[in-house]
């Protein structure tokens, strides 16, 4: 057991594993417990119904710098080149790596995969990992931070952070407000398949429904590509859409992503869940920080939403090795000025870069479609432009949102 400070992580998600193995890699000393409410899964899905997330060129850094990325690289998927259309209008573009001078644009990895090496690694570097162990309230005002467990368990800590998604009961009691804006969509997720070899293409699709996300997953077979689909569908269009059967739904996919791929030969399990725009007044309250998902949720249209978090677990683990370093507390304020400072400038910019991108493609009419599209057209002759668009997804900025 260390003789450091106390970090209590309260969620085992990807968000929450990535904190703990950050922090845990940037300072030793610290003693990190981590606590999840569900017992670990085991096991492999099956390969149609497994759930994917886009991993950008920074994210990659880190996972790399946390001796993570030597086991995840043969578990990944890498996007050569994106394909960007709007169903029915004319105008597209390829973002391609080779633009970028750079191996990928970014990778598609498995969430069993991820999740399976990020709770590998943090019990190697030491993180005490309890699971399944829920807890019902938590304790601000006190000297250090406390949570309360179910059955009757007390934990007190330097720092709890608070990364097991939107939990407005807790909030609550920490005096945090929670800003609800409901997008009028929901998302559909699963995994289709089509013949042929996998190329490494992604494909962002606009239709009439929504955005269209379809990332190419690692190969199974020579014969066969599998890849990662998010569809954004209106709220008054989801029951007719999600109770169609495999047959007329591989149909309505095919209808709206169209034949780049030629048939569609499968599809998986589809879970569908409301896309509601979630921000926390605060992200820090007498020793609780929130982290991930539950100090912001993003439209799912450009896979950012991990890819924050992991940025976040970086920026954190920068700023309390430096309050460690000068004996600073780390939970108080002042040692986390910066970090918030930083991540809120994160935060900002890849909430309006993907709520503009989930807005842009709207059906607007004839009238305002056409520069639109036009503006495609001219992406795709214009490489300056379109490198300096295809940069920006691959995480590869600073903190300001400028390039470098």
């Amino acid at each position: 057991m260390s003789d450091g400070q106390q970090v209590l992580i309260l969620g085992g998600g990807l968000a929450g594993l990535s904190f703990a193995i950050a922090l845990a890699t940037e300072t030793p000393t610290l003693d990190i417990t981590l606590l999840e409410a569900h017992p670990f899964r085991s096991g492999t899905p099956n390969p149609m119904d497994t759930r994917g997330s886009a991993l950008n060129l920074h994210s990659v850094e880190l996972l790399n710098r946390w001796e993570l990325w030597s086991a995840l690289a043969s578990h990944t998927g890498a996007i050569g080149d994106i394909h960007v259309s709007h169903r029915g209008h004319f105008g597209s573009t390829v973002m391609t790596a080779e633009e970028l001078d750079v191996p990928a644009l970014g990778y598609v990895v498995e969430n069993h995969e991820l999740g399976r090496a990020l709770l590998a690694r943090a019990e190697q570097l030491g993180v005490t990992v309890r699971a399944p162990v829920r807890c019902v309230s938590l304790e601000a005002g006190e000297e250090r931070p406390a949570v309360q467990t179910d059955d009757g368990e007390r934990l007190t800590a330097d720092l709890v952070l608070l990364a097991a998604g939107v939990a407005e009961a807790w909030f609550e009691g920490l005096g945090i407000g929670v800003e609800e804006r409901p997008t009028g969509n929901h998302a559909v997720v699963f995994n289709a398949s089509f013949p042929g070899v996998q190329q490494g293409r992604a494909f962002e699709r606009f239709t009439s429904h929504g955005p269209l996300a379809v990332l190419p997953l690692p190969s199974l077979t020579r014969s066969e590509q599998r890849f990662n689909v998010v569809w954004s569908v209106p709220d008054k269009e989801i029951e007719t859409l999600g109770n169609l059967g495999d047959e007329a739904f591989i149909s309505a996919f095919q209808n709206a992503f169209g034949w780049r791929l030629g048939r569609v030969s499968d599809v998986g399990q589809r879970s569908r869940w409301p896309l509601v725009r979630l921000n926390a007044s605060e992200q820090y309250r007498s020793g609780f920080l929130l982290v991930g998902n539950a100090a912001h949720t993003l439209h799912p249209v450009a896979g950012q939403g991990l890819n924050l978090s992991l940025r976040e677990a970086g920026l954190l683990a920068s700023e309390l090795a430096i309050a460690v370093r000068e004996g600073q507390p780390i939970g108080q304020l002042g040692s986390l000025n910066h970090y918030l400072e930083h991540a809120t400038d994160e935060q900002h910019f890849i909430t309006r870069s993907t709520d503009l991108l989930a807005t842009l493609f709207n059906r607007r009419g004839p009238l305002l479609d056409a520069p639109r599209n036009l503006s495609l057209a001219l992406l795709d002759l214009v490489p300056a432009a379109r490198a300096r668009v295809a940069n920006l997804g691959t995480g590869q900025r600073n903190a300001r949102g400028s390039l470098g």
